[in-house]
């Protein structure tokens, strides 16, 4: 929902003049899994992964320890009391399944800006680095939920998108597919949801959130998502009927402000925070405030649903017949390959 950032109103009392006055207009909508219950975004959910760099996983005989920090390590300069303090940050983008050996995820996460894509060898995906029970973060993965990257099939990263489809190491055990919406760009006022790991932190369920606008070639759309950094790539749903419309990208409005640390912070005097006698809050805004959220749209994404019914045909989508894609009949001889 609104551009988040939440300030605990431990803080909001505490905070010196200094810092300036800070006002919550709305709830924090980032959820870990355990806390959602909506039938519609735990469908969802079981189709989001987690992206690492293989050096943030340690092999052991039946799983993965995970590496990274806490997210309130000094390194972040996280204010003590920002929610998800105590969690693990250690991934560093979100995807989604879209077919059994296929992931969507943004192109910037597989690549450098206007630069191929040079980071599949080292991307790890992980299923299930999520908070299933409170107070459980996890600090290993199972074996079987570890895959590596096979290709990237489709690829953009630059001024006319930011978009990537993977190919997995093998197919995918025991998740469901995300049903797709390829056949428009979503409408503005579209109710909406993103399931991804802010920060790196375990995936979360962010949810009452809305289209805010569409851009004029109906590539792009902007969201009022409670999303940061690490989110990226993850998948964008219809809060109505848990379609995929498209992957998260960017955000227009900072994830962080800097203010004054605030007495009985707690922190060690060795802290780096307490030495340079600042921190960083999430930043908040009003629900309708703020530049939003960007989100690329399924239905422009070129080559997808090609390659999708040139390979894998079972995956239920709401596609139109790949004629009425431009797009797609156009890119249609590039992926006569694909098995």
């Amino acid at each position: 929902m609104r551009t988040l950032t939440v300030i605990a109103v431990l803080f909001s009392l505490a905070l010196p003049a200094a810092a300036g006055e800070k006002t919550i207009y709305g709830g924090d909508s980032r959820h870990d899994f355990y806390e959602v219950t909506d039938g519609v975004e735990r469908a969802a959910m079981t189709a989001a992964v987690s992206i690492f760099r293989d050096t943030a996983l340690s092999e052991g005989t039946l799983s993965y320890a995970v590496g990274g920090r806490p997210f309130g390590h000094e390194s972040r300069a996280i204010c003590p009391g920002e929610r998800f303090f105590e969690q693990r940050s250690a991934a560093f983008c979100s995807g989604t399944l879209i077919a059994p050996d296929l992931v969507l995820t943004a192109g910037h996460c597989m690549g450098e800006k206007n630069k191929p894509a040079s980071r599949c060898e080292r991307a790890r995906f992980v299923f299930g680095f999520s908070v299933d029970r409170e107070g459980r973060s996890p600090s290993s993965v199972r074996k079987s939920d570890v895959y590596s990257c096979a290709e990237v099939k489709i690829y953009a990263n630059g001024a006319g998108g930011d978009y990537a489809v993977v190919r997995l190491d093998r197919r995918v055990g025991r998740r469901t597919a995300a049903r797709l919406h390829v056949s428009g760009p979503p409408e503005a006022g579209l109710p909406v949801f993103t399931v991804g790991g802010p920060y790196g932190l375990p995936l979360k369920v962010v949810n009452d959130a809305g289209v805010r606008s569409v851009s004029g070639d109906k590539k792009f759309f902007r969201t009022n998502l409670d999303t940061s950094g690490g989110n990226s790539g993850g998948g964008i749903f219809s809060a109505l009927n848990g379609r995929l419309i498209g992957v998260h990208t960017a955000s227009w409005d900072p994830d962080l402000v800097e203010v004054s640390l605030p007495p009985g912070h707690g922190l060690p005097a060795d802290d780096a925070r307490v030495k340079a006698g600042k921190c960083k809050l999430i930043t908040a805004l009003a629900q309708d405030d703020g530049n939003g959220k960007k989100g690329y749209a399924l239905s422009a994404i070129p080559g997808l649903a090609a390659l999708l019914r040139g390979g894998d045909k079972e995956v239920p989508t709401d596609m139109p017949p790949v004629t009425d894609i431009p797009a797609a009949r156009a890119d249609l001889s590039d992926f006569g390959s694909f098995q």
